[in-house]
């Protein structure tokens, strides 16, 4: 009887436990599972350090929705996503995924893997961070000398691969077009390492939101692209 009893206890945590963890509580789909196995990963974990705390991720060939959570040393999943509630939204397709996650699976980050990562997040990513409200006030842009057209290339510096995106500015707002279109104004090439600093530095500016840490984020953007990029 007693055996019974204490059975029936375990049973109970674990049923409470389930119900207590999002990882647990739902029927992972097949792109979450691909991160799952990600989860305690802390090179993956301290690679993406501010750069996002909560990212949505829509999977156009799959339908999937979801969001990842940046715990510090690891990740968390939830099913869906609420577009006021996550830093960006992320359009994606689950090649890219797949291809995103067995580069990080072994937990320590190269170079050569660092590029393939952030070539899968470079595109979506930046047209996502440009949907900032701020980006898209033309006294801004004047201000810090952001041109309307522009090139930028994302570099890996131990081979010839590249990635690339045209930046347009019409209509008060931002598209970014995956490739090379027309003549920009002023071209950007850069490695892993700088393009994350340059998120780092939009992801702050973006959570503050206030006129100081803009102003932070344009007298650092103009010292920076002195050492990316060239004008047209």
């Amino acid at each position: 009887m007693q055996e019974s009893k204490i059975i029936m206890s375990w049973m109970v945590g674990i049923l409470l436990f389930s119900m207590s963890n999002p990882l647990y509580s739902q029927a992972l789909s097949p792109s979450m599972e691909q991160w799952q196995s990600l989860l305690n990963k802390p090179g993956l974990a301290d690679y993406f350090s501010d750069v996002f705390l909560n990212l949505g991720l829509v999977v156009e060939d799959t339908d999937e929705q979801f969001t990842v959570h940046h715990k510090g040393d690891h990740f968390a999943l939830s099913s869906g996503l609420t577009e006021n509630e996550v830093d960006y939204v992320v359009n994606v397709n689950a090649q890219n995924i797949a291809n995103m996650l067995d580069h990080g699976k072994e937990g320590n980050i190269n170079d050569d893997e660092s590029f393939e990562i952030l070539s899968v997040m470079f595109t979506p990513l930046t047209q996502s961070s440009l949907d900032a409200p701020m980006l898209s006030k033309p006294l801004m842009q004047k201000l810090a000398g952001i041109e309307n057209h522009i090139h930028v290339y994302l570099m890996n510096e131990t081979s010839t691969k590249s990635t690339a995106h045209t930046l347009i500015f019409i209509n008060k707002k931002w598209t970014v077009i995956e490739g090379i279109h027309g003549d920009a104004k002023r071209v950007f090439k850069m490695n892993p390492s700088q393009a994350l600093e340059y998120q780092k530095h939009m992801f702050r500016a973006i959570q503050a939101d206030k006129a100081k840490e803009w102003r932070k984020f344009k007298k650092w953007y103009k010292q920076w692209r002195t050492e990316v990029s060239v004008t047209g």
